[in-house]
């Protein structure tokens, strides 16, 4: 059996660490890719240096992806940089590797491994057009340019241009694939339009081609010259009859089409309809071939019925006599395409569309249209209005239209106009809370105070006693519905919410992330805040800069832009007012506007022009970002006395407000004269406006001010840990250790290097802290300083535990003993012993460990003076007895 784990350290904990460091890793990546998104929005000018300050920010090191040492995980899952942009195999040519595949998905591996230079691909097809089998991985990626997409069908493969199918199963290429991790809003449309130079190479062949590809080509608009160009209806026909609710618009494209032709050949010939309606989706040839035979006798087409998806292609008039003479039975059988034989719906999203085109047509309520609606409410709830009409035709149907009008406001006026007005309320309150359910709500409302609301009043009623839901409902479809009314709606989904008017939208606009904004990536389904503005942008509800305005935290639009794909119609528009806002901040606040949103955004809750509102700490950024791309500017100006540049006031101002806020954080900060002790939240407050400038602070002041560049990482290291952001004190750390070399300040490097030493270990990165603390213990050991030789020494004996290097561990925390008492430290000295019992137990040496644990014991116990952490003294305490009493336990008790 293996040496087991150390103590705090077993591998359970280790895989919770890992897990816990890759969710980090990957949450930073996607903070910085919204903000890259919106910089890609920008003019060239702009967007170029959006794109050095992003690269420059500590969040790309939070970012950068976690390499685990010893638990076996795949380091290439964890890589949060585009695709693009990681290293791809090396001694590969594209071309002669293409060319070599056997398989398509060999082809899919082999593109994917690295970005594609589609110029080369495509004069390399020029010169020796690619075989079967790589055009087919070629032709089936979604960057695949439109010009090669042709080139690829020319010469005519059939199996070439069915793999176009596969790019609706996001085979996207890197340059849209953004990361490993996608924890943006799901795409909205899943599938993508083919451009109209592939149309016309596919279309003459279009009755040889598969399912899949078909439905692409079935795009809205542009289903009519599919339908007359294929040979097998049939084919088409099956394509559309295997496609699921998210080809339904393809599928209604199709039956649209197919009326059309019919209506330009048919007229109003009702024996025409009719026998249109038994024999089209039979028929095994083209349309036209259909309607030219049309009167021509068929054995055995009378005993077959018409389909209703046919009929309801017919004129008003024709669908109004045909559907009169069916009895019910023969109307069932009719729908026989939208009822499975488990009477289960299979196509109720057109049944839907059919039962409103009834309604059109002005044909009368019957039972089986009331039965047919309600059981594709049950699967589309979605599209209710168009059955509204057959309200009162089935008490099933009436309560489930009922119950789904608490949420639809055109629902509810339409079931409200089926029942006779009520007189005005003499008591409105006490009315509306004698209704349970929205319609009858509304007919109040309606007949009460159809135009102007009583607002107070009933503010005051509900403060007495809470409104009815059903009633709260209707009310946030009115103008001014008020915040304190919304939030009365217990569990109410914000899709929901912002469907019921503007003022209502705003309120769910301004509540998409319930506990802070990290719901956005964590807690809160990405598509659910995506899909609220998608709802409110379709209904018109609110323009897009009243969503940008309204909704909060600010990550939520930026999260929903950025999945946007390019086929959606919407996209232009919502990127152009994004791009407004981000151009008009930017150039107001000059450099360092993409530093400081990359440190703000994560945690701020505010809405997006808040997020890009000027804050007290920019124009410090500003400056500071001016000054590091002149750095001559950077110098002091020798005819001045050293000291007195404003750069260097502007950083003496930083470091005495830094020093103050850290003060409660820092124990060891000195508190500088005149300042008293502030507030802790208003000290953290203080330090999230100017911390957002530590790397500016640090480039700048390793010129003007090397003291403040080499103290930085002490300073402000509890703050980073009290906010979560350890993985900054990385760049700070060895910006200070450059800084303290080259003013050869040996003290200033130690800190620096011990400073690097324990924000790698805080990271999980084992083996890099490990040099860094032995360059620190060396430094510590030539200055003479046994206090900080004590400290590293113990940090670096921790870290070799934790990789499991005992004997190295060992020897370094037994080195560690006399320093700490050289130093006066029993309380660290304690933590040494500790940790010393943990690499002498798993060395076998028991006796020498139990020894350690005793010391450890006699140290901890009773040096609580409350100078130190004492919540970590206890626990060290307790886990030395701990491992005492198992050591020294009797085996035979």
């Amino acid at each position: 059996m293996g040496a087991p784990a150390p103590y705090g350290s077993g591998a359970g904990s280790a895989a919770r660490s890992d897990r816990a460091r890759t969710a980090a890793a990957r949450a930073a990546a996607s903070w910085l890719g919204m903000l890259q998104w919106a910089a890609g929005l920008l003019p060239a000018p702009e967007r170029a240096r959006a794109v050095a300050e992003l690269d420059a920010t500590g969040l790309s090191v939070a970012a950068a992806p976690f390499h685990p040492m010893e638990h076996g995980m795949n380091a290439a899952l964890h890589d949060a940089r585009p695709v693009d942009e990681r290293p791809g195999p090396t001694g590969w040519e594209p071309t002669a590797a293409l060319r070599s595949v056997e398989t398509a998905e060999d082809g899919d591996r082999l593109l994917d491994a690295a970005h594609v230079d589609w110029n080369v691909l495509a004069a390399a097809h020029a010169r020796d057009p690619f075989p079967s089998v790589p055009s087919c991985a070629l032709i089936a990626r979604g960057d695949c340019p439109d010009p090669f997409t042709v080139a690829l069908l020319t010469p005519w493969r059939v199996e070439v241009a069915n793999r176009i199918a596969a790019r609706q199963k996001n085979r996207t290429g890197p340059a849209e694939r953004r990361s490993a991790y996608r924890a943006h809003t799901a795409p909205l449309v899943r599938c993508h339009d083919l451009s109209d130079d592939i149309r016309k190479v596919l279309l003459p062949h279009v009755s040889h081609l598969r399912t899949p590809l078909l439905r692409l080509l079935l795009a809205p608009g542009k289903a009519r010259e599919v339908v007359r160009a294929t040979a097998r209806l049939d084919r088409l026909l099956a394509a559309v009859d295997h496609g699921d609710y998210g080809h339904l618009p393809r599928i209604q494209a199709f039956w649209d089409a197919v009326g059309a032709e019919l209506r330009d050949t048919l007229g109003e010939d009702r024996t025409a309809w009719t026998a249109i309606a038994r024999r089209l989706t039979r028929h095994k040839g083209s349309l036209r071939e259909l309607l030219d035979t049309l009167g021509d006798p068929v054995p055995g087409s009378r005993k077959h019925g018409p389909d209703l998806r046919v009929l309801i292609q017919a004129p008003p008039s024709v669908l109004t006599a045909i559907v009169a003479d069916l009895d019910d039975a023969a109307l069932e059988r009719a729908a026989g395409r939208y009822v499975g034989d488990d009477r289960v719906r299979t196509a109720d999203g057109l049944l839907v569309t059919a039962l409103a085109q009834l309604e059109r047509a002005g044909v009368a309520p019957r039972r089986p249209f009331a039965r047919w609606a309600h059981g594709a409410l049950a699967h589309r709830p979605g599209e209710l209005a168009e059955v509204a009409w057959l309200y009162g035709r089935s008490p099933d149907l009436d309560d489930a239209l009922i119950r789904l009008a608490r949420l639809r406001p055109d629902l509810r006026r339409r079931l409200a106009a089926a029942h006779a007005q009520p007189p005005p309320a003499v008591d409105l309150v006490a009315e509306l809370r004698a209704q349970h359910d929205a319609v009858r709500a509304q007919l109040v409302l309606d007949s009460s105070c159809p135009d102007d609301t009583p607002w107070p009043r009933l503010l005051e009623a509900h403060a007495a006693e809470p409104l009815p839901e059903p009633v709260l409902w209707v009310l946030a479809s009115r103008p001014g519905f008020p915040a304190a009314l919304a939030r009365a709606l217990p569990g109410a989904r914000t899709e929901d919410l912002a469907a019921q008017g503007a003022h209502a939208a705003r309120h769910a606009l301004a509540h998409l992330a319930g506990r802070s904004p990290g719901d956005v990536l964590y807690h809160l389904h990405a598509s659910t805040a995506g899909a609220t503005i998608h709802s409110i942008r379709a209904r018109g509800t609110l323009d897009d800069r009243t969503v940008l305005d309204t909704a909060r935290p600010a990550a939520v639009p930026l999260l929903y832009g950025r999945g946007l794909l390019p086929g959606d119609r919407s996209r232009d528009a919502w990127n152009s007012a994004c791009a407004e806002l981000f151009t008009d901040a930017a150039r107001r606040f000059g450099p360092g506007f993409w530093h400081c949103l990359a440190h703000r955004l994560p945690t701020f809750e505010g809405t997006l022009p808040e997020l890009l509102a000027p804050r007290p700490g920019d124009a410090l950024a500003s400056r500071l970002h001016r000054l590091a791309e002149n750095p001559n500017r950077l110098a002091e100006n020798p005819g001045e006395p050293a000291g007195t540049s404003p750069v260097h006031a502007l950083l003496e101002r930083y470091e005495e407000r830094i020093r103050a806020a850290t003060a409660l954080l820092h124990p060891e900060a000195d508190l500088p004269d005149g300042h008293g002790s502030p507030d802790r939240e208003a000290a953290l407050r203080l330090l999230d406006a100017e911390g957002e400038n530590l790397p500016l602070v640090a480039r700048a002041a390793s010129t003007v001010r090397p003291g403040l560049a080499i103290a930085l990482p002490r300073l402000v290291a509890p703050y980073l840990r009290e906010r979560g952001r350890i993985a900054e004190l990385v760049p700070l750390a060895e910006s200070a250790r450059r800084t303290a070399a080259r003013v050869a300040d040996r003290r200033g490097e130690a800190d620096a290097e011990a400073a690097l030493g324990r924000a790698l270990f805080l990271l999980g990165r084992y083996e890099e802290g490990v040099p860094a603390g032995e360059r620190a213990l060396a430094l510590f050991h030539d200055i003479g300083d046994p206090h900080g030789a004590a400290r590293t020494s113990r940090d670096l004996g921790r870290v070799l535990l934790f990789l499991h290097r005992f004997p190295e561990a060992a020897t370094v925390l037994e080195r560690s003993r006399p320093l700490c008492r050289e130093a006066g430290l029993p309380l660290l000295e304690g933590n040494v012993c500790l940790f010393l019992g943990h690499a002498l137990r798993h060395l076998g040496r028991t006796a020498e460990a139990a020894t350690a644990y005793r010391d450890a014991v006699a140290l901890l116990d009773g040096n609580g003076d409350g100078s130190g952490d004492e919540s970590g003294r206890e626990r060290a305490l307790d886990a030395a007895k701990r491992e005492l009493d198992r050591l020294t336990a009797d085996p035979t008790r």
